[in-house]
């Protein structure tokens, strides 16, 4: 069987997030490992609109990602029994999560699908399918509920 001591959970605070972390919990327990949790807010190029100050919209938005990740993890840490560390980053998702595996060599990477299918799932792909097809380590994927 092989070794797992850590496991990094990508988190965006939707439930398809709390489901990943839930099942990640429950193998952080199995095999005694730390979770990894890691939320990527938008690279800056990306959320300021032009005419608009750029820093203070760009501060605006790092500063609520920082409070909704304090709040995930405080959230997190009070209801699962296991050691948890948390990493905020900007730039792009799948990038981010991918080099954060690499940061903290996870043994597992798992993350929620949100189950975009046609048109929506062209415009904005998927995260976990980047994610699955360029990591060097298993990812496991949890999908929404039928």
């Amino acid at each position: 069987m092989p070794h797992v001591g850590k496991v990094l959970v990508p988190v965006d605070f939707s439930e398809h997030s709390d489901r990943a972390l839930k099942y990640a919990t429950g193998l952080a327990k199995s095999f005694g490992a730390t979770l990894h949790l890691v939320h990527v807010y938008p690279a800056s190029a990306y959320v300021a609109p032009p005419l608009l100050p750029g820093p203070v919209v760009v501060g605006q938005f790092r500063d609520q990602s920082q409070k909704a990740f304090d709040e995930f993890l405080e959230r997190a840490r009070r209801e699962n029994e296991v050691e948890i560390v948390g990493t905020l980053l900007e730039g792009v998702p799948h990038v981010e999560i991918l080099r954060m595996a690499d940061e903290v060599h996870a043994d597992l990477i798992v993350m929620g699908t949100h189950g975009r299918t046609g048109l929506e799932h062209l415009l904005l792909g998927s995260i976990a399918e980047r994610v699955v097809r360029n990591s060097e380590v298993p990812v496991i994927t949890v999908p929404r509920p039928a």
